[in-house]
């Protein structure tokens, strides 16, 4: 008797091992869903090749920052001319995204002008007798746009030029959305554009005033007439 209970048990241990085998292979098949988050685009669309947009350079923007001489507080202005010769915004087709936009180095701004006419023209290798010298101009152009993964923004790859020097960056363009104006005959949209560079580790400027990098935000306006 005690050889058969002895038997019947290692038959029930091993029918258990098997069933608890079972019950875990079966999880394997289980799909899992992520826990990101749940994005959603409109399908706005406006582009300056429709001859009802125009962009709205009065309350529009492009700021700067640095690190005064590479590791203080921070050194920040703007620039006085600056514009944008070509862009074109999808919201629901990342492709259908694309724009070209420049701005004269040597309108820099940080509301002293000592500090703009003196070092910081130098710094910038420009003067302001310049216009539209390789020096002192500094223009980004798209090459391609994708979806971001984490928010309804845009993450684009754009050739920036600057100094007489092109680099490839990657910039954040945000779609901020849009909004009647007057007597609501005027559709008002606006965008964020943020991006950074090495100004000297990859545009050759040489100076102690500014750190390396430099962080870049640009807010655009555009108005489309109904």
């Amino acid at each position: 008797m005690k050889f058969l209970q002895s038997k019947y048990t290692w038959i029930v241990a091993i029918l258990l091992c098997g069933y608890g085998y079972i019950l875990s292979c079966t999880h394997d098949d289980e799909l899992i869903v992520g826990s990101g988050p749940n994005i959603e685009r409109g399908n706005d669309k406006m582009g300056l090749s429709d001859s009802k947009v125009s962009y709205d350079k009065s309350h529009s923007n492009v700021g700067w920052e640095t690190a005064y001489i590479g590791s203080t507080a921070l050194l920040t202005g703007r620039f006085n001319s600056f514009g944008i010769n070509a862009f074109e915004f999808d919201e629901s087709n990342a492709a259908g995204i694309s724009f070209d936009a420049w701005v004269w180095v040597n309108s820099v701004n940080t509301s002293e002008p000592g500090r703009d006419q003196g070092c910081l023209q130098t710094t910038f290798g420009t003067n302001t007798s310049m216009t539209t010298e390789a020096a002192n101009i500094a223009v980004i152009k798209s090459k391609s746009v994708e979806f971001s993964k984490t928010d309804k923004g845009y993450i684009v790859k754009a050739d920036f030029t600057f100094h007489g020097v092109t680099k490839e960056i990657t910039a954040k363009l945000k779609y901020v959305g849009k909004a009647p104006s007057g007597d609501g005959t005027i559709e008002v949209y606006g965008f964020n554009l943020q991006f950074n560079f090495l100004a000297k580790t990859d545009f050759q400027i040489s100076s102690n005033n500014i750190g390396d990098n430099i962080d870049v935000y640009c807010n655009a306006i555009f108005r489309k007439k109904l």
